[in-house]
């Protein structure tokens, strides 16, 4: 009999002290439960927080190098377009003074042409004059033959010579004069020629002249080919950040989700009490043991 008593004594006992720990129990997991949804709350607010400022960080940076890519292209292409410019300047430059040049060319060489003309000009001038100087020099020696032959013969006449002496001297008179007259013709035939030779000289030092002139004279220029323009400079392509989407923040923390372990242990005390007072119970008592014996 006693040992049933205090089989009943520990079941009561076990059965306080389950009620008393589940209700310590119950107590502590709700403690837990909220301490725990606080500070899951918590972490997903920052996490969102987190994610949007990376994105907007990610998004100017991307707008910077955008604008950066911007900046430099339009520099590139404005620096590109200055050269191009500077060299077509120069390019008009050089063509400008090349013309000056050649326009001074063709004048030199109009004013050799010129002087050749010119010079050819009063080469055969002097020539022609050359050659009436002499034409003139040998028609007065001509005169001169004429009248002493004259002379000579009225010498003859007048001295009275008859016969044969006077056709001996009419005849040496005759012939003096007729050689003097070759002398004279062949003079004169040699002064032309002469004169031709020189005007034939005279033309073709105006040929190697006017040879030389054109040798020395300047081609025409012809403009450069101009540069192409400079193309515009490639802009790199950046890929714009990708908006958080909701699924990328997570699902909001709820109440209570999360397995409660302080529940899990207060349910497996409470349990091992019980087996406890079972098994006191279910001990033989005194009497029993005494009326067996």
């Amino acid at each position: 009999m006693p040992a049933a008593w205090i089989g009943l004594g520990l079941t009561a006992v076990s059965t306080g002290l389950g009620i008393f720990g589940s209700a310590r129990s119950t107590s502590a997991q709700n403690r837990a439960v909220e301490n725990q949804h606080k500070y899951d709350l918590q972490s997903w607010k920052y996490g969102t927080k987190r994610l949007k400022a990376d994105y907007q960080h990610n998004l100017n940076q991307w707008r910077y190098n955008v604008q950066n890519e911007e900046t430099l292209g339009a520099f590139k292409d404005a620096t590109n377009l200055q050269d191009w410019q500077y060299q077509v300047k120069i390019q008009q430059a050089d063509y400008a003074n090349q013309l000056k040049q050649y326009a001074k060319s063709e004048q030199i060489y109009n004013q050799q042409l010129t002087f050749n003309q010119l010079a050819q000009s009063a080469a055969v001038e002097a020539e022609y004059r050359k050659l009436e100087d002499a034409t003139n020099e040998l028609a007065f020696q001509n005169q001169d033959i004429i009248i002493k032959a004259l002379q000579a013969e009225g010498t003859t006449a007048v001295k009275g010579q008859v016969g044969r002496s006077a056709d001996k001297a009419e005849q040496a008179e005759f012939a003096s004069f007729g050689r003097n007259q070759a002398i004279l013709a062949q003079s004169l035939i040699s002064a032309q020629g002469d004169a031709q030779s020189a005007l034939r000289k005279i033309a073709n030092d105006r040929f190697g002249a006017d040879l030389a002139a054109e040798a020395n004279r300047m081609l025409a220029p012809e403009r450069a080919i101009e540069p192409p323009k400079p193309l515009t400079t490639p802009r790199a392509q950046y890929l714009q950040p990708r908006k958080p989407k909701k699924y990328d923040f997570g699902p909001k923390p709820i109440k209570g989700a999360k397995a409660d372990m302080f529940g899990a242990i207060a349910s497996a005390a409470s349990s091992g009490l019980g087996s406890i007072a079972g098994a006191v119970s279910d001990l033989p008592t005194s009497t029993s043991k005494g009326k067996t014996g």
